[in-house]
């Protein structure tokens, strides 16, 4: 194949999708998920500069909001006279840097994923994201069974929150550095959105079925709540939907909770569980860091058990008999927000991080043995909750600006329904489900559905 027939940006563009999903690596101190999202943005510009790619109307009003939030962010910065907390890994400037260069990417990879379809077609790129989201799987899988077979595993090379590394081993709760993220739950986030897609893939062609059997698995070894719930409940949604819609049960859309359940259960011959830390491995913390203990509940004590279908239904079980508040974020936001000031414009990008760590600390205080406990003293702490961070950041104007999108895409998508539209709409539901729990910006992942939905709206 010749050079000027390959599609460059397209595959610099996969390989940036391949590189969030490696969020454990790093490569001199840089992780190789931010790399992936620089690597957006020098696309995206050099489509501009070469004028490759054209002007979008449809995504007008989004990249009116995000100028918004990049607008106060700034205006924030030259007032702000905080100190970052003390063992923060980045400088407050590097910090804030950081959070815009996000906000820029999310109008990129819209933008990126609208072109690339005019270019090819949503059936190409669909699939391009779910061989990437297969591929990560396997990795991750790889890394699962390392423990059971004492396989050589990935060296984790990103610092945490702490500023160490996170080697295999160090894990209180079961699995923590399970997969190619940080934490299992982060490689929840990133892979649940694409199951949908592979599940509308297999539609067309059934050995998708079977590979599918790839990420779930990958997703129930996680343990994680919110991803597993998630996808349950929009194919659910969908399955109601379809219904509705078509006057006719779809059985199609139960398989993927089918799979799940069967999956979870199947699991359990897999089920590995963490001793706890030996305090050998505490450094350069002191030993009584490696007491696991400490922040045990009855969803840490169910999340441990060695039975996988347990760990994980059990924690519904709990929570549902403490309502919504059984979410731990929840309710500490909750507090928050009950004593925090109503925001109008919000207090910026990571500044309002900043303020939210201190108070974080006082809120999840706890007394052991009749000393006082802090939960990440001196960390910069997450909201886990973009609807959140968006409020507190830009305020209620920037809250409302994200819902009218949100509203504007799926009355898109409901107006002429399709096949393709259940699963586009499966998809970004379970990305919204997820950012109330668990993640707090916006992910790639929702632009590439926010940009398929909008070559959707201008074929129309």
């Amino acid at each position: 194949m010749k050079l000027e027939k390959l599609n460059i940006p397209l595959i610099i563009f996969s390989l940036a999708f391949f590189l969030e999903g490696l969020d454990a690596f790093s490569i001199a101190s840089i992780p190789l998920s931010w790399i992936g999202i620089l690597f957006y943005v020098l696309i995206f510009f050099y489509l501009k500069l070469t004028k490759k790619i054209e002007y979008i109307f449809d995504i007008t009003f989004i990249k009116y909001f995000l100028y918004y939030l990049f607008f106060v962010t700034i205006i924030r910065a030259i007032t702000f006279d905080l100190n970052i907390p003390e063992y923060a890994t980045t400088s407050l400037v590097e910090y804030i840097g950081l959070r815009l260069l996000k906000i820029l990417s999310f109008y990129t990879i819209i933008s990126l994923t609208v072109n690339f379809v005019r270019k090819k077609n949503i059936d190409y790129v669909i699939r391009l994201i779910a061989y990437i989201g297969v591929f990560i799987s396997l990795l991750s899988l790889y890394s699962y069974f390392s423990y059971i077979f004492d396989w050589t595993d990935f060296s984790r090379t990103r610092a945490g929150t702490g500023g160490w590394t996170q080697p295999i081993r160090r894990a209180c709760s079961i699995l923590r550095n399970y997969g190619t993220f940080r934490e299992p739950s982060f490689l929840a986030v990133w892979l649940a959105p694409v199951i949908p897609l592979i599940f509308y893939l297999a539609r067309k062609s059934k050995v998708w079925y079977i590979i599918s059997l790839i990420p779930i698995l990958s997703l129930v070894l996680t343990r994680s709540l919110t991803g597993i719930i998630s996808i349950i409940i929009v194919f659910s949604i969908a399955v109601l939907l379809d219904f509705y819609k078509n006057k006719k049960f779809n059985f199609l859309l139960v398989v993927p909770i089918l799979l799940i359940l069967v999956t979870s259960m199947f699991g359990n011959n897999f089920s590995y569980k963490f001793p706890a830390l030996d305090p050998s491995m505490c450094p350069p913390e002191s030993a009584d860091k490696c007491d696991c203990s400490v922040y045990d509940d009855e969803q840490d004590i169910a999340k441990n058990s060695s039975n996988v279908y347990e760990s994980v239904f059990s924690r519904i079980s709990i929570i549902a008999s403490g309502g919504i508040g059984g979410f731990e974020n929840i309710e500490t936001l909750n507090q928050y927000i009950k004593n925090s000031n109503f925001k109008i414009f919000g207090d910026g990008l990571g500044f309002s991080n900043i303020q939210y760590s201190p108070e974080y600390a006082e809120i999840t205080r706890q007394t052991k043995d009749g000393q006082t406990i802090y939960r990440n003293p001196g960390q910069v702490v997450s909201f886990n909750n973009l609807y959140a961070n968006l409020y507190f950041s830009g305020g209620i104007i920037s809250l409302l600006m994200f819902l009218y999108i949100l509203r504007n895409t799926f009355k898109k998508l409901l107006n002429n329904y399709s096949t393709q539209d259940t699963y586009l709409l499966a998809g970004i539901l379970s990305i919204l489900l997820m950012f109330f729990f668990q993640a707090e910006e916006f992910s790639s992942q929702l632009a590439i559905f926010l940009g398929l939905v909008t070559m959707k709206m201008s074929d129309e």
